[in-house]
């Protein structure tokens, strides 16, 4: 039988989160929870939990932390957070599953889904390191690891030139790189980098704007550095154009 660890302070939460496994989780014992960072690595180096479901914030530090005191990180982990902030994004980044509380019941079932799915990934361990690393950087510098076949590409954000939704997926183009194909559609990431200059000008494109050389608002294109033209709604001009400026800024 699997073994799952709950690292959460609030016992009410606890008690939710224990609820739920058993309701919905039978093939996972559930181990005594632990609400710090010290005996949460205690309990893992002693029961080897197949997944982890943690809080990002405790009393003595954070989930990263945690993370860091442990040699092997050869088990699944579900993160929990009140904040949605930075780090949200940073795992969000890295491709591991994620809730914020307060979180409705399927939030949490199809987070811990996605973690069992990830069980028998090989390259799971390296997604937790992107992670550590991700949460030290700043966001232009920053990894995004992109679910690819036959296990997962890293490529660093301030590479990736735009996206294209296709049937299927999405292709996402990097600068001087081979494009990657995606079985996710391309507004997962529409969202998840629309901060960091990134911008949907047409329904079937997200363009990172520190690419871009120049727009044409007559042709309704956009041409980036390396020569490449980009179609341009032409009702997201006006958009457009202050959002470029601001990533000039």
């Amino acid at each position: 039988m699997k073994k799952i660890l709950i690292v959460e302070d609030d016992r009410v939460m606890v008690r939710i989160v224990e609820e739920i496994v058993r309701q919905n989780f039978s093939e996972f014992e559930i181990l005594e929870s632990v609400g710090t960072i010290e005996n949460a690595r205690a309990a893992i180096h002693s029961d080897n939990p197949d997944l982890v479901i943690l809080d990002i914030n405790l009393p003595d530090g954070t989930a990263f932390d945690l993370l860091r005191k442990i040699e092997l990180l050869d088990f699944k982990v579900v993160f929990m957070s009140g904040n949605e902030d930075y780090q949200k994004e940073a795992i969000q980044f890295s491709a591991v599953s994620f809730v914020i509380k307060p979180f409705d019941y399927s939030d949490l079932i199809l987070a811990i889904d996605k973690a069992c799915d990830a069980i028998s990934e090989s390259d799971y361990q390296r997604k937790l390191e992107i992670l550590l690393s991700n949460y030290d950087l700043p966001a232009c510098a920053r990894l995004v690891v992109f679910p690819t076949m036959p296990a997962s590409d890293a490529v660093p954000l301030s590479e990736i030139e735009y996206g294209e939704a296709i049937p299927g997926g999405c292709i996402i183009h990097i600068e001087g790189e081979k494009d990657l194909f995606v079985p996710r559609p391309l507004r997962r990431y529409e969202q998840l980098f629309d901060n960091y200059a990134f911008f949907r000008c047409h329904p079937q494109y997200v363009v990172n704007l520190r690419k871009v050389e120049s727009v044409d608002e007559y042709r309704s294109a956009i041409y980036l550095k390396s020569g490449i033209e980009i179609p341009l709604d032409p009702r997201k001009y006006e958009v457009l154009k202050e959002r470029y400026n601001q990533a000039l800024a």
